[in-house]
Order: structure tokens, then sequence, then C-alpha cells
């Protein structure tokens, strides 16, 4: 998607804003911002349509190879929180590592709950897709629960629950889990069962 194309065909949808969140990357920000304020000006975006900054981080307990890179969304409310962004992409670039063929950027947990207590209130979170660590705990429990394999749907309940106190600790109120509209039926398995969770 290119961020022109997002703009417009948002507006023409009746939105009445939009965040951009590219994976571990914020350079489209200057031009998300550029492109919204000159659609404002030729009237092809409402004035009052609202422009969100964000990113998609890899979410993470280590740094340790071989790991699935949870995804994780956060949403800057602000300058402040905009900044905690910066901060936080530099720290994942400047520690990135090659696995699996890939150049792998993950946020450490205790780097985030450090950020989000050095800018508190300025960062909105969400689970993400089915790449999240919630959506894949919970995929997970439905096997387990089809298996009836009962010390496995302990274990992960326990994670899920770990897994939501860490986030609505860290953001309370701007914490939101993401469900999805789609056909698939990973995620329509994931919609339907989160709703209980």
């Amino acid at each position: 998607n290119r961020p022109k194309d997002l703009l417009t065909t948002a507006a023409k949808l009746g939105y009445s804003g939009l965040t951009i969140t590219d994976h571990e990357c914020l350079s489209s920000h200057v031009q998300f911002l550029t492109l919204g304020k000159e659609l404002k000006e030729k009237g092809k975006l409402p004035e009052d349509f609202k422009l969100g900054l964000g990113n998609e981080i890899y979410l993470t307990d280590t740094r340790d190879k071989s790991q699935k890179y949870f995804h994780f969304i956060l949403i800057a409310k602000d300058t402040i929180g905009h900044r905690a962004l910066r901060e936080l992409s530099s720290t994942a670039w400047y520690n990135s590592y090659f696995d699996r063929g890939m150049e792998r950027v993950p946020v450490l947990k205790d780097e985030l709950s450090h950020l989000v207590a050095k800018y508190p209130g300025h960062l909105i979170a969400s689970t993400a897709c089915l790449g999240g660590e919630l959506a894949t705990l919970t995929n997970e429990l439905i096997k387990a629960e089809k298996k009836k394999d009962e010390e496995e749907i302990v274990r992960l309940k326990t994670d899920i629950v770990g897994f939501l106190n860490y986030c609505v600790t860290l953001f309370g109120k701007d914490f939101y889990i993401e469900i999805a509209p789609a056909k698939s039926k990973d995620q329509i398995q994931f919609n339907t069962r989160v709703k209980d969770i």
C-alpha cells in the first residue's frame, strides 16, 4: 500500500482518520503527513481527517535466534509519543541481528516497559494481527482444546493472562485487542475465541 492510496481510499470509505504503522519502520511518517496536508488543501481529505503515526514492532522476551517475532502495534498519541516511537525503533535497529536469512529488529518487553515508564500515557497499543502473541496463543489454545490436552490448555491460558496483564498494566485504557475482518479460517476462529477471553 502506498500512503496516497491509503489516504484517498480511507476518505472515500468515509473514515474519520487513518494511522500508518509499517513493520519496524518510521520512514513513511513525513511523507504521510505531507500528503495528508496536500490532500486536505486540494479538498480530497476532510479538514478534520486525523493522521496517526505508529509502528508495528516485533515484541519479544529475548533476542534469542530461531524464535517467533510477535507483531505488536504502537501509536503515538502526541509529539512525546512519537519521540518514544523513535527511541524504541532506534534501540531495535541498534540491536538488530540476522536470523534465518533476515535482519531481525525485536523490541524486548522490558525495553518497552522502560520506555512507557519514561513517557507514560503517550502511546496507544494493540495486539496486532495473527502474527501477534495473543493471536498465536489463542489459536494454539483452540488446537489444545480440540485435542483435550488439559496440561497444554492450562499453560496457554496462563500465558494469555500473563500477556494481557502485561499489556493492561503498561497501557491501561490505551490498550486494545485487534479483531480484524477476514475470510481466513485462523482469523475467524481467533475472532470468535478471543471474545470469550
